[in-house]
């Protein structure tokens, strides 16, 4: 019998061939966040997480001066008098780490990669942000890590870019999102142009890698206003640009406007022709893919934090709705700022769900996430899983590359130009094709 021949509930043989491909049609919606997905994650007790395996850390920081009109984060809108808030809840962040590398058994761990998104976290303080660093060096070992740090360009202050070095950032993120003026006073942001050129080109005398976001199909986008956007990106000479697909979600001010007509978007043929657009300057200008959405500089300058991520390495995420996942088990806090406080103060770890992964989700997760890095070692996928992908998914793979959304260059599988553009579709295609083979079930191929 051939390794990729399995047998069905009912007993009998069953290959590929056997299941049902019927298709979706390739879509750029439903951007993958964490796989397995959230939904399933259920409360588990506390486990060991004794090990000597590199550790990654990721802090949350939710606040923000505005709530964007696009946002669906759980964000705390900071007001004049805040800065209660934001001590209590840097004191938590401290106190959390304390008591995660105690029970978890995390204390000693080396640390590849810290990461500070959000929210923002430019709007703490340089002190604030000290006692943080002072905390992860007193319970961990920092080895070289590579130490992102999110940023909103108008909260980039001189006392903030001075103490970066201290901390030991080395990697900056700009949401810019857009570099036109008009675009940007519609999401509800206050950045502009000028603002957010004279942020980067500080960042950049820094020595950090910088890097700028940019987000197609905001209201208001032309293919004027996007073209502007990606050629001012390209020209400010920074290390990495990465281009996200807006994503709409129920709990965003935009759509409510879509939904009582206040508010038009770029429908999804623009969008797709300003995504196409952006890969064409990208690459033109030396920006080549690190992942299926980040461009970088001549291909140096990878995302270790996030690329580590994908590849189910460990990571544990601080602060409010934080997610990671640790010893093959994936976690998240309480999403609510004050249930966070509150967890915290009663000395209680805020874990608000979690899910053991089984071997199948870690199969479909170097699938699904592992094909964002726009690569699929496949025989690395070979030593990891004992299964030879391109032989279990030889139909699933002929179709995407009939399709030009993938190719095969010896034991690797690449996605196309084209199949950066549907990342995520490909990702999930081909994990939906593994999930059926796997469990001798005939649903279509979707995740």
């Amino acid at each position: 019998m051939s390794k990729n021949t399995l047998i069905s509930r009912s007993g009998r043989l069953l290959t590929e061939r056997d299941l049902d491909y019927r298709l979706e049609t390739p879509s750029r919606d439903g951007f993958v966040v964490a796989w397995p997905p959230q939904r399933h994650w259920r409360p588990v007790e506390k486990t060991s997480q004794v090990t000597s395996r590199p550790l990654h850390l990721y802090f949350h920081i939710p606040f923000c001066l505005q709530r964007c009109r696009y946002c669906f984060f759980k964000v705390g809108i900071l007001s004049e008098n805040s800065h209660e808030v934001r001590e209590a809840y840097v004191d938590a962040l401290c106190k959390e780490v304390e008591m995660v590398a105690d029970a978890m058994d995390l204390r000693g761990r080396r640390v590849r990669s810290i990461y500070f998104g959000g929210g923002t976290p430019s709007v703490l303080s340089p002190e604030q942000l000290a006692r943080v660093k002072k905390t992860i060096d007193a319970h961990f070992v920092l080895d070289d890590p590579e130490f992102v740090f999110e940023i909103e360009p108008v909260t980039f202050s001189n006392r903030l870019i001075d103490s970066l070095p201290d901390l030991g950032v080395n990697r900056i993120s700009f949401g810019v999102q857009s570099f036109d003026d008009r675009v940007v006073a519609l999401t509800g942001r206050h950045d502009t142009e000028e603002k957010n050129c004279r942020a980067i080109e500080r960042a950049l005398g820094t020595g950090a890698v910088v890097n700028i976001d940019l987000l197609s199909g905001l209201e208001g986008e032309t293919e004027a206003s996007w073209r502007h956007s990606v050629n001012r990106a390209t020209g400010l000479g920074v290390h990495a640009i990465t281009m996200y697909k807006l994503e709409l979600y129920s709990n965003a001010e935009y759509m409510e406007g879509l939904k009582h007509g206040k508010l038009s978007l770029p429908n999804n043929q623009q969008e797709l022709e300003f995504a196409r657009y952006g890969i064409e300057q990208f690459q033109s200008n030396g920006y080549l893919p690190s992942t299926y959405f980040t461009f970088t500089r001549e291909g140096k300058f990878p995302q270790r934090h996030i690329i580590s991520r994908w590849r189910g390495e460990d990571m544990y995420g601080f602060g409010a709705s934080a997610f990671g996942s640790i010893n093959n088990e994936s976690r998240q806090n309480v999403s609510e700022i004050d249930d966070y406080l509150k967890c915290i103060k009663e000395g209680e770890i805020p874990l608000h769900r979690s899910l053991k992964n089984s071997s199948l989700d870690n199969m479909m997760r170097d699938v699904i996430m592992g094909l964002k890095t726009t690569t699929i070692d496949l025989s690395n996928y070979h030593k990891r899983h004992g299964i030879r992908l391109e032989s279990l998914l030889s139909t699933a793979i002929e179709f995407l590359v009939s399709t030009g959304l993938l190719y095969r260059d010896g034991e690797k599988l690449h996605l196309t130009q084209e199949g950066i553009i549907y990342g995520d579709y490909c990702g999930r295609y081909l994990g939906a094709g593994l999930r059926n083979i796997m469990t001798g079930e005939q649903r279509p191929l979707r995740a």
